[in-house]
């Protein structure tokens, strides 16, 4: 029987799900499937939406797959399905709960069908796919949204690097580069009504503290990739996420205080979106 794959990506605020075509590697036709999701919502509330979408994907398709591939965000026990995403400010609910049995059980397939990938490593993997970047020995991916996760790409295999979580200033990296921490940042400038980089975004031209938050942005950026790229030495760095939808506001920033560095690694926007994310999970099952 040929192998269909139910893919999903699940982020910090949803769920986007779809079947991916076994030779092509590309999504089918009108399964793209995407829900918002409230993180701090309880665990059967999160569940149910999680695996709402997942049915209507595969239903989308006609078809009953053969095999779930998840791209999720850590902690998590990937082997196992187990969730242990605890103070992350997201999903706290779930903390324990054994995901992949749920998910078998509502989308009619084996536990041993369903597997999982950390969500960093499934975005690279994506990107690799669909780009020209395989041409690349060694690329450090960077997703930059409700957290931050980092990936490499070393000759033909990808690794989750879980840089998100190293010391960095007051912290951890994933404090300062990420929706939280930019929102937190803007609001310490005493900032107000708003409550996502996009919305950051669109209020840059009309209001400072905006402005030099995307500039505090372009800082902590660079000084994380001045640490982590001294010892990485990638041929080059791909970003993505949904806060690099705003990469014109920082990025030409970043590049120039790393060449002050004589760093001249080239920094590449993702170009594959959310679709990323479900080719790498999807590349799992023939791997």
């Amino acid at each position: 029987m040929q192998t269909t794959v139910l893919s999903a990506d699940v982020g910090g605020s949803h769920i986007t799900a779809a079947v991916i075509h076994p030779v092509t590697q590309s999504i089918v036709d009108d399964t793209l499937i995407r829900k918002k999701i409230d993180a701090h919502a309880s665990a059967s509330t999160i569940l149910e939406a999680w695996t709402c979408a997942l049915i209507e994907a595969q239903e989308a398709s006609g078809k009953q797959c053969t095999d779930l591939a998840v791209s999720m965000p850590g902690p998590f026990d990937y082997e196992n399905g187990i969730s242990l995403i605890k103070g992350m400010n997201k999903y706290e609910a779930l903390y324990g709960f054994n995901v992949k049995e749920v998910f078998a059980k509502r989308v009619k397939l084996p536990p041993s069908r369903v597997r999982f990938l950390n969500d960093a490593e499934a975005f690279l993997r994506g990107e690799i796919i669909g780009s020209n970047l395989a041409e690349k020995s060694q690329v450090l991916g960077l997703t930059m949204g409700t957290g931050l996760g980092t990936a490499f790409f070393n000759s033909g295999v990808v690794k989750d690097l879980n840089l998100g979580s190293s010391r960095f200033l007051d912290g951890i990296a994933e404090d300062y580069i990420s929706t939280r921490g930019l929102l937190t940042y803007y609001r310490s400038l005493g900032g107000a009504g708003i409550d996502d980089v996009k919305s950051l975004a669109e209020v840059i031209s009309g209001d400072r503290k905006a402005k030099e938050t995307m500039a505090q942005l372009a800082h902590w950026l660079a000084d994380f990739l001045l640490i982590h790229l001294t010892a990485l030495k990638p041929d080059a760095v791909i970003i993505g996420g949904n806060i690099s939808k705003a990469y014109h506001l920082f990025l030409p920033e970043v590049v120039e205080r790393l060449a002050a560095q004589k760093i001249l690694v080239p920094i590449k926007v993702a170009m594959m979106g959310e679709q990323a994310a479900l080719l790498g999970a999807a590349s799992l099952i023939n791997s």
